[in-house]
């Protein structure tokens, strides 16, 4: 699995200027394509409005009246009055009236905010042609001109004495930051509305609202797909700056080989690995699964460790046997099988593992009833072939009497080799202690005992005591070469924040190499069936989308 990353692009409706994006009734749109199995924790959305250095023109948009009753301006006839009315507020910062001849009027001014018409200051006066008039920042959603004979007086109280003239042009303009903004996550759901006109340079982030806002509208069950953020202004404007921010988490929910739970056996004292792939390398947010084990009715009450090539071994083979011996369970018990430290040095081997009781420190000459187990091993690799421990299960529990007991391993086709402790590595006491260990050559030979008296290692099953609970496996967590040791609750669930996480850090990769699975290992002294389900990793990250920001002078 790719580290996955959320991908922000606006749409390509509307044309930027090199230093401006506009944003009008129409909308501007971000689109968000997200990849199965991210989350997102965090959003934010910074934006810039322009100075009022940046103007629109505000005819294009903007409804025309005249005193004539015509909704256009016709050079060829002369009006008393015009207005224009574009529906929002905005910051008027410049008015020219184009002529189609020489004027002898002058345009008396008067704006609206939606009300009643009123003059504006510093002058209620307009020079018609030329550059025209600036307007400083008067805010107005309606504008009147009324053209007067350039003789008379000014101010609102003076008596109008209309001037007709023919009128070819009018450009308003105002400053281009937006005069409202709403922002909302399609379809439809508004979290940010601004029903005043941004101030110059404003700047402002949007974080918690837009956060909720995605996060609901994100894709479900973390299956991927696209999220659209939606700006809208009720009239043309422009942004400067659009930078979109986001927290999210790559989240992996499956284990290697994409099962969403995996059932390994377990042996007894043995040890399985539950394998995540496509985990980045990077601080872990959490850490979450299930361990079920489910052990055998069996208790280990003899444990060895033995060392990956022992340095003495019985041969078991070409005329060889051997045999161990045990004493009974301290409190009694009853058998269920035995695990053998075992080596194949042939490709296929073959024989019997029988269970005698104790005839003058010597097996007897029958094996028990119902205590004879059949096996077979056959290699598929190349030798050599490593020690391992090979289990022996009795089809029904063999009763310890009281008596001490023997293992003979005899091998009818190969050859094998039953690794042996060396010489006082035997524990002396315990709930079951091994004895001596002999070997013969030939079916009717004598047992001989072994040089240094050393014993063969061996793992006896019992049946647990009813009142005895099996012990918990133990559960790590292992990632690159650090190691970090978990206790699941009662229910067998391990929830790991980011604070437990702090002593597992990110492993180191080398160059052009790809990070190491996080493996859970798991434990356990006794064999069963483990189940490792409800997994979910996650793993932070931070993009920074720059949608649109002047380019660097």
């Amino acid at each position: 699995m790719s580290d996955a990353q959320v991908i922000a692009r606006l749409d390509d409706s509307g044309k930027a200027e090199p230093n401006l994006m506009p944003v009008g009734p129409s909308g501007r749109s971000i689109v968000l394509d997200v990849p199965p199995g991210v989350e997102l924790l965090r959003a934010s959305l910074t934006l810039q409005a322009p100075g009022d250095d940046e103007t629109v023109d505000l005819v294009p948009g903007a409804t025309l009246a005249t005193s004539t009753s015509k909704n256009q301006l016709l050079k060829e006839e002369p009006i008393e009055w015009f207005s224009l009315d574009w529906g929002t507020r905005r910051p008027l910062t410049s008015l020219v009236i184009q002529t189609a001849e020489t004027p002898r009027s002058k345009g008396r001014l008067s704006v609206a905010e939606g009300g009643p018409w009123y003059p504006p200051t510093p002058s209620d006066t307009v020079a018609l042609g030329g550059t025209g008039q600036s307007l400083p920042g008067i805010m107005a959603s309606r504008l009147m001109v009324e053209l007067v004979d350039a003789a008379s007086a000014s101010g609102p109280t003076a008596p109008k004495v209309m001037a007709a003239t023919k009128i070819s042009g009018v450009v308003v303009k105002a400053a281009a930051r937006p005069s409202d903004l709403t922002v909302l996550v399609e379809p439809g759901v508004m979290f940010f509305h601004q029903a005043t006109p941004l101030q110059p340079l404003q700047e402002m982030t949007l974080g918690d609202n837009l956060t909720t806002a995605l996060q609901r509208a994100w894709p479900a069950d973390l299956k991927g797909g696209r999220v659209t953020i939606s700006l809208r202004s009720s009239s043309a404007g422009k942004l400067k700056r659009l930078h979109l921010a986001m927290d999210t988490a790559t989240v992996i929910q499956t284990w290697s080989g994409g099962v969403d739970s995996l059932q390994l056996p377990v042996a007894s004292d043995g040890e399985v690995v539950g394998r995540i792939d496509g985990v980045p390398a990077r601080v872990l947010r959490e850490v979450r699964f299930v361990v079920r084990h489910q052990p055998r009715d069996e208790h280990l009450p003899l444990a060895p460790r033995p060392p990956p090539l022992p340095s003495l071994a019985h041969l078991c083979g070409s005329g060889y046997a051997a045999a161990q011996a045990f004493s009974p369970p301290v409190e009694g018990g009853s058998l269920v099988g035995l695990d053998l430290h075992l080596r194949p040095l042939t490709r296929g081997v073959k024989g019997t593992l029988s269970l005698f009781a104790d005839a003058h420190d010597r097996p007897a000459e029958k094996p028990l009833k119902g205590a004879t187990l059949e096996f077979a091993l056959e290699e598929k690799d190349d030798a050599p072939w490593p020690y391992r421990w090979v289990p022996f299960d009795l089809p029904e529990p063999v009763a310890l009497d009281g008596a001490t007991w023997w293992a003979v391993l005899t091998v009818t086709e190969g050859d094998v080799l039953w690794s042996l402790g060396e010489s006082g590595s035997a524990p002396a006491s315990g709930v079951l202690v091994p004895r001596a260990a002999l070997y013969r050559i030939g079916d009717t030979g004598p047992w001989l005992p072994r040089t240094g008296e050393p014993w063969a290692f061996t793992r006896p099953r019992l049946r647990a005591p009813a009142t005895e609970p099996p012990p918990p496996p133990r559960v790590q967590l292992r990632w690159g070469n650090k190691l970090l040791d978990v206790t699941p609750d009662e229910t067998g669930l391990v929830s790991l924040d980011v604070k437990a996480l702090e002593a597992l850090p990110p492993p180191a990769i080398p160059a052009g190499g790809a990070p190491p699975p996080l493996e859970v290992i798991v434990q356990s002294r006794i064999s069963g069936e483990l189940t490792l389900s409800g997994l979910r990793v996650t793993s932070p990250r931070t993009h920074a989308h720059p949608l649109f920001q002047p380019p660097q002078k």
